[in-house]
């Protein structure tokens, strides 16, 4: 990759920040990226050193290149502006005034839903090519390409509220949930055969020690064909592969080389169960299962099927051998089992039901059993909780902190709520207790009882809104696997003494 800027890597890890707001030209795009990642409006920078061209073409060279370092909030920056002068012979101050198509009211919102749909599509037990195909699929199932939207079609904040939304849309949303899942991944900006001059937006995502791209916005055909609602045509590519009717800077993105997957890219239909891809094969329609880890296939049923879906341990299709009715074929006993003698439209799946769609427009829907990733199965949830038994003390708000404290004359049960949904509840009768909670990164808690730490028997409830926790969540469930539950867009993670989790970010 040729670029005369450092990276935004780099530069964090040399110590730099936006602390200082005297950089050299080569340290431009990682600081105005981490400024973007703030959505900062206005700022100012002064720039030392003689510089290699134009300062305004280095300005030009900075913006375009900072989408390949947190695209999900550079790309959001709507508009920009800047005016500069001279300071020196080799000093310049450029100020610069920004807008994006978000807030950071919706910026929390959306990592809060993400977060939890990812805690629904994935587990920590996945690897890393379940968790991209899951992504994948779950976008390309749940969200339709339209431009015309209530909300600018380029946002991610419409692209989750409408379901619609264009290919700027996917490819950051695909980046992020990568990103959250710790998983390396460029957004890709080129031109794409058909797309005109506006431009086209896809990604290039790292698997095991190879890079491979992935459109989901050209694997979504629902919209287009009768039958089909998912491809991998355009799933883990080499550039010679996408290179057919996509263009793209080569230099700033790292070479894709490997055709491992290339058997996925004639495959409609399928869905994910375990290490298998399930699927209606590309010749024979018949019920076939690939593994991801060998990718060998085998023969599940001799029957002609469209529109795999999987859920609560089944796989539904609509079956062309028998008039293409509702058929289910479950996983543990392979026992296939017709269950409607009506045609089928459309067998569709979000994160809460299966949608069967019939010719005569009639509906079913099939409710998704939702599993908790916790290995706690006995753990309590916030509804469980007899709150009538705790005195409630209020919790105090500072930022990224928490603070409370109590000293009562006798032992009681107590509850610590603050205004923003921060709750601690306290499983054993205590007399006094100061408590402090911080969520920069990961978590810090101190409980202590008369300058000293606590430890209970009856583990404590500590209960955080998942918005305030969002960019750790991964982590924390890695790190806490018995102990955390998501559960009602909130963490709910037992307790028994202090705790001090840094996640490094």
């Amino acid at each position: 990759m040729k670029s005369y800027f450092i990276s935004y890597e780099d530069f964090k890890a040399k110590g730099g920040s936006i602390k200082s707001s005297t950089i050299t030209y080569e340290e431009l795009l990682a600081v105005l990226t981490m400024h973007m990642e703030r959505l900062d409006k206005q700022f100012s920078l002064t720039i030392n050193g003689h510089l290699p061209k134009p300062l305004h073409e280095i300005l030009d060279d900075a913006f375009e290149q900072s989408h390949l370092y947190k695209a999900f909030y550079t790309q959001h920056c709507a508009n920009r502006s800047y005016r500069y002068r001279s300071l020196s012979k080799n000093r310049v101050k450029v100020d610069f005034t920004l807008s994006y198509r978000m807030n950071r009211t919706q910026e929390k919102d959306m990592l809060a839903e993400i977060t939890e749909v990812l805690a629904r599509i994935t587990t920590p037990a996945m690897s890393t090519l379940q968790k991209i195909v899951a992504v994948h699929d779950y976008i390309v199932r749940t969200y339709s390409y339209e431009m015309h939207t209530k909300g600018s079609p380029f946002a991610v904040s419409t692209f989750m509220a409408e379901k619609r939304g264009v290919c700027m849309a996917y490819a950051l949303l695909f980046e992020k949930m990568m990103d959250m899942l710790d998983i390396p991944c460029y957004y890709v900006i080129g031109k794409a055969d058909g797309e005109g001059d506006a431009g086209h937006a896809w990604n290039i995502v790292k698997l095991d020690v190879d890079w491979y791209h992935v459109d989901v916005t050209w694997d979504d055909i629902g919209h287009a064909y009768e039958h089909h609602e998912i491809r991998y045509r355009y799933f883990l590519l080499t550039d010679d592969q996408i290179a057919n009717n996509h263009q793209w800077d080569l230099d700033l993105y790292p070479p894709c080389t490997s055709d491992h997957f290339h058997m996925l890219h004639h495959l409609y239909d399928a869905c994910i169960v375990g290490d298998e891809l399930i699927y209606p094969h590309p010749k024979t329609a018949c019920l076939t299962a690939m593994s991801l880890k060998k990718l060998k296939a085998r023969k599940l049923a001799d029957i002609s099927v469209q529109q795999c879906t999987f859920a609560n341990g089944i796989v539904y299709v609509s079956n062309y051998s028998d008039g293409e009715t509702l058929y289910s074929y479950h996983i543990e006993t392979a026992e296939i089992t017709k269950l409607s003698a009506d045609k089928v439209k459309s067998i569709a799946r979000d994160l809460n039901q299966v949608v069967v769609t019939y010719d005569n427009d009639r509906t079913k829907y099939i409710e998704l059993e939702h599993i908790s990733q916790t290995i706690d199965a006995k753990t309590i949830t916030v509804n469980e909780l007899d709150e009538k038994q705790y005195t409630e003390v209020a919790m105090m708000s500072f930022g990224d902190s928490w603070l409370a404290t109590f000293d009562e004359t006798s032992e009681i049960f107590v509850a610590l709520k603050s205004a923003d949904g921060v709750e601690l509840f306290i499983n054993e009768p205590v007399k006094q207790l100061t408590v402090s909670l911080e969520l920069d990164k990961g978590i810090q808690l101190q409980m202590t009882a008369n300058r000293k730490q606590v430890q209970f028997e009856q583990a404590a409830k500590l209960i955080v809104p998942i918005q305030l926790v969002a960019k750790d969540l991964q982590a924390l469930q890695k790190q806490f696997a018995e102990q955390l539950v998501v559960k009602e867009r909130t963490v709910i993670l037992e307790v028994s003494r202090s705790l001090h989790v840094q996640i490094k970010r």
